[in-house]
This record gives structure tokens, C-alpha cells and sequence, in this order.
């Protein structure tokens, strides 16, 4: 993907690791993202050891994750229609 597919758009960033949260990738995701003018919201949710997050049928267990990604989704929908108003 390119400036074509991503410039302009508003982008949110969730990661899924099998071992401890890490933000390294998505630090370098974000920087990324903005090379190809994407607005990338603040808000960023890493997922460690997801084997623990999720059941067996891949419902999320873990309240508080599920409480983050809440307000991740709320403010992806918020930045994405501030930055339309503007456009």
C-alpha cells in the first residue's frame, strides 16, 4: 500500500504478540503511516500474550482489554469524524 490507498485516511493501531506486550513494532508502524500521510490517532493497543486475552471460540475474556479496545474503536470513530469535518 502507498500514498494512493492511505493518504488522508485515519488509521488506528493494534498489535497481537504470542509473548509480552511490545510497542516497537507499532512505534515503527506509526512512522510509517505518517510517511504516507495517514492520520495515525493516539491511541494504540498492544495485545501480549494473546493465547491468555481470548477463549477457545476467539471471544476476548480479559475485561480490562476489552474495556481498552472500547475506547481505541470510540476514538478511531472520533478523529476519523473531526477530520472529515475539516475536509
Amino acid at each position: 500500500m502507498s500514498f494512493d490507498q492511505l493518504a488522508g485516511k485515519v488509521a488506528g493501531m493494534v498489535s497481537i504478540l504470542g509473548g509480552q506486550s511490545n510497542s516497537n513494532a507499532l512505534n515503527d508502524l506509526r512512522t510509517i503511516l505518517r510517511w504516507v500521510h495517514t492520520w495515525v490517532i493516539p491511541e494504540q493497543v498492544a495485545i501480549g500474550q494473546a493465547w491468555k486475552a481470548f477463549d477457545a471460540q476467539g471471544k476476548l475474556v480479559d475485561e480490562e482489554l476489552s474495556q481498552r479496545l472500547d475506547a481505541f474503536a470510540q476514538s478511531l470513530y472520533d478523529n476519523t469524524r473531526k477530520l472529515r469535518a475539516v475536509a
